[in-house]
């Protein structure tokens, strides 16, 4: 917990070195952070309720992002971030590596400075604000839309049904796979059995440790993986025929577990 008032909550919700997230509430009219840059990694937000008001580029030109809207913010990309909006924002914040935002939330909590990959917009050097990228999802394999494709980070929404066929249990050797609920429920196989997340759950999958997803009752949520490590190409080749698929397959950091 980085902090809890009737205006704002912010939660940890990951520091893994691939991905460090927060949940964050934000009352209505409540400020954000200034006009900003990142040098070394990517900055996203997912809208979970209300409206995002994001300034972009040296003059603060403002975008909103709806609610089940994601907004990647590059490196080099100025940008800050507000609730302008009269009602509630919540929203999950994605920083890809971490490059140590959690401590860093950590220490303006505690009054520390802690060291981050963060500095005020620079007279020159930074990107066009038009890199930056507010929605645009498009669809996945079956139900599902691909948000972001990036080499550190991939961000797709997926959503179910009782009945619907279970993945295979496998591994990722190379990456982290990270899901958080948005509706209903998940269902996670892991070696000896069966882990039910309801939604608001954040589950982390450290590289190696065989798992599946399964829906035992409907269900929608999002499926991270840090670094991407091909999920995002075969997300893309929507048919299992095609041999595009299936060299996208080859190409993803996944093996079977028997």
């Amino acid at each position: 917990m980085i902090g809890d008032a009737p205006d704002r909550r912010v939660e940890i919700l990951s520091d893994r070195d691939e991905l460090h997230a927060t949940w964050t509430r934000f009352g209505r009219g409540r400020a954000g952070a200034d006009p900003h840059l990142h040098r070394e990694h990517t900055d996203l937000f997912y809208v979970l309720a209300g409206e995002l008001t994001l300034m972009l580029g040296p003059d603060g030109d403002e975008v909103v992002a709806q609610a089940g809207t994601l907004a990647r913010l590059p490196p080099l990309v100025v940008h800050g971030f507000r609730n302008a909006a009269a009602a509630e924002l919540r929203y999950l914040n994605l920083h890809a590596p971490g490059q140590g935002f959690a401590d860093y939330m950590r220490g303006l909590r505690d009054g520390r400075a802690v060291p981050f990959d963060q500095e005020p917009p620079p007279a020159d050097g930074f990107r066009p604000a038009s890199e930056a990228a507010i929605g645009g999802a498009v669809p996945g394999r079956g139900r599902s839309m691909l948000h972001a494709d990036v080499d550190d980070i991939a961000v797709a929404e997926v959503a179910g049904d009782p009945g619907d066929p279970a993945q295979p249990l496998h591994a990722h050797d190379r990456h982290v796979e990270s899901l958080y609920v948005l509706d209903g429920e998940l269902a996670l196989m892991v070696v000896g059995g069966e882990l039910v997340a309801a939604a608001g759950t954040w589950i982390r999958v450290p590289p190696g440790a065989p798992h599946a997803v399964a829906f035992r009752a409907a269900g929608r949520h999002l499926v991270l993986h840090t670094p991407n490590c091909g999920f995002g190409a075969l997300m893309r080749e929507l048919g299992d025929d095609d041999p595009e698929w299936a060299a996208a397959r080859a190409g993803f950091d996944q093996r079977p577990v028997p």
